[in-house]
């Protein structure tokens, strides 16, 4: 029964994605690229664009490039923190009110008070902001961001995406493109070394999903890495093109695993495994045609494509399945079972949370009420009594340990173990008492009713344990 429950909970977040493209369609489906044409489109000189940044990204690189596009570049660029509130000040009148200039803002979160100011800054009484004066503002998560800037801002996030399908897909929209796939001849054999990275760049993100079972530390990789190790290639081959020489994938194997993207790995086995992903894929054979990744027989094999359009590789990167094999990132199927059960406990979780918790039951009463008579006629009755310490004492004298060690009572290390856990479970149980029996007086408006105390009635309402359990 446990394993049928396992999966279908299993199944839930990829039941929902079926249910949704049938009933919406495939767009509310498709991974979100955050193509930075469109983020352009929709902003204003007055309307900024903020990047909500996740750890490591920087989205600098991708602004400078479009900005060359719009004859942009270079673009103008601050770095927020202790007394750069002047300059940064300085640098928005000059590129708003008189250059018509692209401005960067980065590590806004160090200085929110700064912040506050851009909406009167960016809407001045007696002036005109240029019409080519664009606002780009990089920040973390913060609570204390200004709540005016948040809701005038285009707000964008650079998390990566879920699935090796949705993690091309970015890359081939946002890094590369059809001058790129052209940079370096013999194309052919550089087409086949970009995908290679770049789906190599998409397996260890996506495995950092599998938690302890995927790294042994969380780390994030992003596209800086993926850019850099790209680079690294290009001038690779561009030199053994000019000068008739072999390629060296033992380099390129030490440039991408140990210092690219190994420069983030702390854990000694984290970095063997991904040496493993090199020796396997950094190799003279994906120059070959309809590479495979996987050497395991799978419901679909990973190849790498050659086409000489860009859009024939995002075609391609659409048949892709949207559930990833397991087998692809050298892992089993309890992996992905574990992986996909966690995933949809996530998601019940947040659709509880977010149900209406004040509106009564069917039968017209309150959660309140309902909770109170829960806890009266069921939960509080059930609970064992409490342990009375002389009657454990006197009964712990006469218990006996094997006949081996002789003794009887404290002298026995087993009996010290069985007194050490009865006495934890008594305060479990005072915990757990004490909790229920102010819940029911806070129902009743005898004591106050605090923080706690309500979000433990919204979990026994919703069939879940407090947190303070």
């Amino acid at each position: 029964m446990c394993l049928i429950r396992s999966v279908r909970e299993d199944r839930t977040v990829l039941a929902s994605n079926q249910f949704i493209k049938k009933t919406l369609g495939d767009y509310f489906t498709m991974p979100v690229t955050d193509q930075i044409v469109d983020i352009w489109e929709e902003s204003l000189p007055n309307k900024p664009v903020l990047y909500l940044l996740s750890a490591g990204a920087d989205p600098t690189a991708n602004i400078d490039e479009f900005a060359k596009k719009k004859k942009q570049f270079p673009t103008n660029k601050v770095s927020m923190g202790e007394e750069q509130e002047k300059p940064a000040e300085h640098a928005i009148v000059n590129a708003g009110f008189r250059d018509g200039k692209w401005l960067i803002l980065n590590n806004c979160h160090l200085s929110l008070e700064f912040m506050a100011k851009q909406e009167e800054i960016l809407n001045p009484k007696n002036k005109e902001v240029h019409e080519d004066f664009r606002l780009w503002i990089t920040c973390q998560e913060s609570k204390e961001f200004p709540l005016g800037l948040l809701q005038m801002a285009i707000k964008v996030t650079t998390e990566p995406p879920k699935g090796l399908q949705a993690g091309l897909a970015r890359t081939f929209s946002t890094v590369i493109n059809q001058d790129f796939l052209e940079k370096v001849e013999p194309y052919e054999k550089w087409r086949a070394m970009v995908y290679m990275m770049c789906f190599m760049h998409s397996i260890v993100q996506e495995r950092r999903k599998f938690g302890p079972l995927g790294f042994c530390i969380p780390y994030e990789f992003n596209n800086s890495d993926l850019e850099a190790s790209l680079l690294y290639v290009e001038k690779h081959m561009t030199q053994t093109q000019a000068t008739g020489s072999a390629m060296s994938f033992k380099a390129l194997q030490y440039m991408t695993c140990d210092v690219q993207y190994g420069g983030r790995i702390t854990d000694d086995l984290d970095r063997e495994m991904f040496s493993t992903y090199g020796n396997l894929w950094i190799c003279e054979d994906v120059m070959k045609e309809k590479y495979c990744f996987n050497n395991l027989i799978t419901e679909y094999n990973y190849h790498i494509p050659d086409f000489s359009e860009h859009g024939r590789y995002l075609e391609h990167i659409n048949t892709l399945p949207e559930k990833d094999n397991p087998l692809i990132f050298g892992l089993n199927g309890n992996a992905d079972l574990t992986y996909r059960l966690k995933e949809s406990g996530e998601m019940i979780n947040v659709l509880v949370d977010t149900q209406p918790k004040e509106s009564s039951g069917g039968s017209g009463r309150s959660r309140e009420d309902e909770v109170k008579d829960k806890l009266n006629n069921e939960l509080i009755k059930i609970l064992p009594t409490d342990f009375i310490e002389i009657e454990v004492n006197e009964k712990l004298r006469t218990l006996r340990g094997p006949k081996s060690l002789g003794g009887s009572g404290m002298d026995i290390p087993l009996n010290v173990f069985l007194f050490q856990e009865i006495q934890r479970l008594q305060r479990v149980l005072d915990i757990v008492r004490g909790t229920m029996t102010d819940m029911v007086l806070a129902i009743d408006g005898q004591i106050i009713m605090t923080p706690l105390l309500v979000d433990c009635i919204a979990a026994i309402a919703d069939f879940r344990v407090p947190k303070n359990f």
